[in-house]
């Protein structure tokens, strides 16, 4: 799946996902990971179907407007205290397939909200 886009000032815009690898300006990640405007880093996660609210802490404190969770293949619901979490700390989260995600999150780059895709490949 070929992401095109329009210019943006950050170099983290998602350039392709498929065969479980992201494609990140001239990198490559076939590991989990967390991306937003400012960085990439991996997401020590094993299995998104057990996914609890330590396994977000490492990106919360950034404080992101919008947490976009790419689950793999296909769509997964998380526990309502995840979202309960994410809510109470004025956090918009979504859940949907890692190419789904790709894909809001550029679109939301580029509208230039502050926010943070974990992304399970």
């Amino acid at each position: 799946m070929d992401l095109t886009l329009q210019k943006n000032s950050s170099d983290k815009i998602i350039k392709n996902y498929e065969n479980h690898i992201i494609y990140i300006d001239k990198d490559k990640y076939d590991s989990n990971i967390f991306v937003s405007k400012d960085f990439v880093i991996k997401w020590q996660i094993f299995d998104i179907n057990e996914i609890v609210k330590d396994d977000l802490n490492d990106v919360l404190e950034y404080k992101p407007e919008i947490l976009i969770i790419g689950t793999g293949l296909h769509p997964i619901l998380p526990r309502t205290d995840i979202i309960t979490q994410l809510h109470s700390n004025n956090i918009g989260v979504e859940f949907m397939s890692t190419d789904a995600a790709c894909k809001t999150f550029n679109v939301l780059l580029q509208e230039d909200r502050n926010v943070i895709a974990g992304l399970v490949v």
